[in-house]
């Protein structure tokens, strides 16, 4: 009986959730008010239902990454990935990459990615390519891409196990590479990866964590629960990446 109350609250905070976000990112008009990405303008349209809105508006959202993508300050960014473009294009957009060549499966996010690219206007800085493999990934690249130029960023729930091959790490050991690791129950998958990056790459592991209020005065009335789900992005587990340095 209690763990069935406890999945009904769960579900009602989700939604409450969803809600107070929208409010949030609507009050702001969907512009990114704070951190790397700040004046980067979301499309509205996904942002309907989506709950870690809010958190990219006030800056939170994996913001170790968008600071990391800026250290590593490459001119060519690939995002594969790319869902809706908030890196593909907030990376643009405050001028941390000049090109961005995007990857990304599903046909209405390569829409909404089309058209947040434009109501940024950098729309011409933007290659939108679909599916990709570690089979066609080199092909749907311009051949004289200089890899040693380029930083890869990569969240494809899963699938990076399969698609860093280790043909694929060699011909891009001259990137910096950033993979969001997911969760799977063969912990092998993992441990073999590992194995392959480290024969070409430097390793640093980052966690998910850093979400300081301090500067965003507007959440500083709010009480504790409604702060703490605005820059909830509503993970099932906290978020962990590889940042690969070259060797």
């Amino acid at each position: 009986k209690d763990n069935e109350m406890k999945k009904l609250y769960y579900k009602f905070t989700k939604k409450y959730w969803s809600i107070l976000s929208y409010e949030h990112a609507k009050k702001h008009n969907f512009i990114v008010q704070y951190g790397i990405f700040k004046n980067l303008k979301m499309n509205h349209e996904i942002s309907w239902g989506r709950g870690d809105i809010a958190s990219k508006i006030y800056g939170f959202y994996e913001n170790k990454i968008q600071q990391k993508l800026k250290d590593i300050n490459n001119p060519i960014l690939i995002d594969i990935g790319a869902a809706d473009g908030f890196f593909a294009i907030g990376s643009l957009k405050s001028k941390i990459c000049e090109f961005c060549y995007a990857f990304e499966e599903t046909k209405k996010s390569r829409e909404n990615l089309s058209k947040t690219a434009k109501i940024n206007n950098v729309q011409n800085k933007l290659s939108i390519i679909g599916k990709v493999t570690k089979d066609n990934f080199f092909t749907l690249l311009p051949s004289k891409i200089n890899f040693s130029e380029v930083t890869i960023l990569c969240d494809i729930e899963g699938g990076e196990f399969d698609f860093f091959s280790d043909e694929i790490l060699a011909t891009i050991r001259y990137s910096n590479i950033i993979i969001e690791i997911h969760k799977n129950h063969n912990k092998n998958l993992e441990i073999d990866l590992l194995e392959r990056v480290k024969k070409y790459f430097d390793v640093s592991i980052i966690i998910d964590n850093d979400k300081n209020f301090e500067s965003v005065s507007e959440l500083h009335a709010l009480n504790d629960i409604d702060r703490n789900l605005i820059c909830s992005e509503g993970r099932s587990y906290i978020g962990k990446w590889w940042h690969l340095s070259p060797k």
